[in-house]
């Protein structure tokens, strides 16, 4: 027998539970031209993204990782990444992360960029906000924690309304 390869998208990451998934969705945001939030169900904190890559090599090498322990921390506040990029920081995965390059070293997309834990709250369209603050949920605090039991391998799709993730394996 023949095997298909399949090649995707996909990206790994950590969903927080739904208790902390609550606590993210009571901070203040508020509708604002040039801000598109992200939804409840892609709130993640990646740890690696893929690019395109067969799916087969990452379900292998996903059942194959030995990541360490790990508490999440969010927070202290709503911030900026870069000029475009409302998140909340997220601390105490970069043994994870980098558990998670060493299993996937050689799938996907080569990365050397710093893992920096956070979550993607909301992307600034258009020209870059003269006045940030004026996207409400800035500065807001935040600061819960979390234990780590699952890794997540997720396959994204682009479509018009904003990328769709679809989980693809747990591990």
């Amino acid at each position: 027998t023949r095997s298909i390869m399949t090649t995707e998208h996909m990206f790994l990451a950590v969903t927080p539970p739904p208790e902390v998934i609550d606590i993210i969705s009571d901070l203040p945001t508020r509708p604002l031209r040039g801000v598109r939030y992200t939804k409840r169900k892609q709130w993640h904190i990646t740890l690696r993204f893929l690019g395109d890559c067969e799916r087969h090599e990452a379900l292998e090498a996903l059942g194959s990782l030995h990541a360490p322990a790990a508490a999440v921390t969010l927070g202290p506040d709503v911030s900026m990444l870069g000029n475009r990029v409302v998140i909340i920081p997220a601390t105490g995965l970069d043994a994870t992360a980098a558990a998670v390059d060493e299993a996937y070293v050689d799938i996907g997309e080569a990365t050397d960029r710093e893992f920096l834990g956070h979550l993607t709250l909301a992307r600034l369209k258009g020209r870059p906000l003269r006045h940030p603050t004026m996207v409400s949920v800035l500065g807001s605090p935040i600061s819960t924690t979390w234990h780590v039991d699952t890794i997540d391998l997720w396959k994204s799709e682009v479509k018009p309304e904003g990328a769709v993730h679809t989980l693809v394996a747990s591990q």
